[in-house]
């Protein structure tokens, strides 16, 4: 309807995934190298876990995933996996053309086939992989059978790689305790996060340019009336910008604007738009009501009551939050921990442990998660900005400005923070090589037993107690004592500082 309009050669938004318009963002690219590495690392991966919202490009990933396997890989993807063992295999056998001619329904039958026929491609020099789309959905019994298929193997590698492609809830799936043995066997893991505002910004000119349209086709306040609608997910992006090339072309201007989009926004969201000239009178008793109970109990004037100027709880909305230089924010976080804040560091990435003599970490998460964490942070802002999340109170968080330290919101904190931070935590010695040997199983050993105060666990016991601690804390419980583990253990383990004392 508005292509010729806007001198477009075909619709730039289309939900479809169609690889003519893929946009690639850093995360895609990642979670992208994460499935190619674990298919073609000499069949080692066993199983593969992608997740990410609905609409941030999963299915999108997958189809690009099976364009870029090496033509020596057997290839089966499952779509419905809401499903019984017995139809799994029959779903695999299709998509593998091979028959089941004689022993279809018969599940022993068709596992002793197919481990056949894996060892015949493996002996051609051959991948095998399945790829199983909305993992989520797969029923306990067809998860443990998943399980099985991959006992399939021989002294060298696995017959049969497994990639679950699902939304979050496939994680939560994977921390229940009698899947321990599955979550075990994950050996790569990609969480796919949401475009952030300049990606958003990139991902919609990318479209536009691809159906050769204008630049600036979207303004600026448009794209960024965009991103706060849609908080960076690719479905609701195409959605919206769509919606609002449609009300550009009906009011017959030549781009979209921030009105367009509002417009867009009030056509596709009608609940979240609200009947003002049906609430206001209600709201005006409310606010009367309130000023005549008020009234009799204000002071006004009183000498005896110091009331201060500005509370150290609420940032005023007309005081927008200033952020000071990176390196101020790292040296902030050093010397919360009574390390060498004489460092100058002014990156967005983690400083090498020499500089600092401090384990430092990137991770990706929320205010719940890091406040459950228990740990000073710095965040990573929209704009590469850091703030120093020094302390929590009472649903607040003391945050370090260029003004000095301010308790703000968590609206506040999330309207510039997009979920990533660095932590720190104390690197014992026997760590600093970066690798998991005798040393650090001896470090570790120690520290389980402060953790539990319990020195009677001994090393022979430790790769329990490191699986069980990893799915308390919400890691992936591999019993592989690995950076993330290394972390977790030694804030449980060491006297640090705390969000909350």
């Amino acid at each position: 309807m508005y292509l010729e309009y806007f001198n477009l050669q075909q619709a730039p938004f289309s939900i479809t995934p169609d690889p003519e318009f893929v946009y690639l963002s850093e995360k895609h690219q990642e979670s992208l190298a994460h499935l190619v590495y674990g298919v073609t690392r000499g069949g080692g991966a066993g199983f593969v876990q992608l997740t990410g919202e609905v609409g941030t490009g999963k299915t999108t990933i997958s189809r690009l995933f099976l364009q870029k396997l090496p033509a020596d890989t057997q290839a089966a993807l499952i779509l419905n996996p809401n499903i019984t063992p017995v139809e799994l295999l029959e779903n695999i056998f299709k998509e593998f053309k091979l028959s089941t001619r004689g022993i279809k329904g018969k599940l022993n039958a068709m596992v002793e086939k197919l481990n056949q026929q894996l060892l015949q491609w493996w002996s051609e020099g051959k991948n095998t992989v399945v790829i199983i789309d909305e993992a989520q959905n797969i029923p306990r019994d067809t998860l443990e059978q998943l399980r099985l298929l991959t006992n399939l193997e021989t002294d060298q590698q696995k017959l049969l790689q497994i990639i679950l492609i699902g939304q979050p809830e496939l994680k939560q799936l994977m921390q229940r305790k009698d899947l321990r043995q599955l979550a075990q066997r994950i050996t790569s893991r990609f969480h796919l996060q949401p475009l952030s505002a300049a990606e958003t910004r990139r991902y919609i000119r990318h479209r536009v340019a691809v159906s050769s349209g204008a630049d600036n086709l979207f303004s600026s306040r448009a794209i960024e009336r965009i991103f706060q609608q849609t908080q960076g997910i690719p479905r609701l992006i195409n959605v919206l910008c769509d919606r609002a090339l449609v009300v550009a072309f009906a009011a017959e201007d030549d781009r979209v604007g921030s009105k367009h989009v509002k417009q867009a926004i009030r056509e596709i969201y009608p609940d979240q738009v609200n009947d003002w000239h049906k609430l206001w009178p209600m709201a005006l008793i409310a606010v009367l009501a309130l000023v005549w109970w008020l009234w009799p109990n204000a002071v006004v004037d009183d000498p005896t009551i110091d009331v201060p100027i500005e509370s150290p709880w609420v940032v005023p909305t007309e005081a927008p939050l200033e952020w000071p230089s990176a390196a101020i924010s790292w040296q902030q976080l050093l010397a919360l921990w009574d390390a060498d804040n004489g460092v100058i560091w002014n990156q967005t990435r983690c400083p090498d442990i020499s500089l600092i003599g401090m384990g430092c970490l990137r991770r990706q998460g929320n205010l719940n998660q890091i406040s459950q964490q228990n740990v000073p942070v710095l965040l990573l802002l929209d704009n590469d900005q850091l703030a120093l999340l020094k302390a929590q109170r009472n649903g607040q968080w003391l945050v370090g400005t260029a003004a000095g330290d301010r308790w703000v919101t968590a609206q506040a904190i999330n309207q510039r923070w997009l979920g990533s931070y660095f932590i720190l935590w104390p690197m014992a010695v026997e760590l600093i090589n970066d690798t998991i040997g005798a040393a650090t199983q001896d470090w570790a050993l120690n520290v389980a037993q402060v953790i539990d105060n319990d020195p009677s666990i001994q090393a022979d016991g430790l790769t329990d107690w490191v699986t069980e601690f990893q799915q308390r804390n919400g890691l992936v419980a591999d019993g592989i004592i690995g950076k993330e583990t290394q972390m977790a253990l030694s804030l449980h383990a060491y006297h640090g500082p705390k969000l909350v004392e």
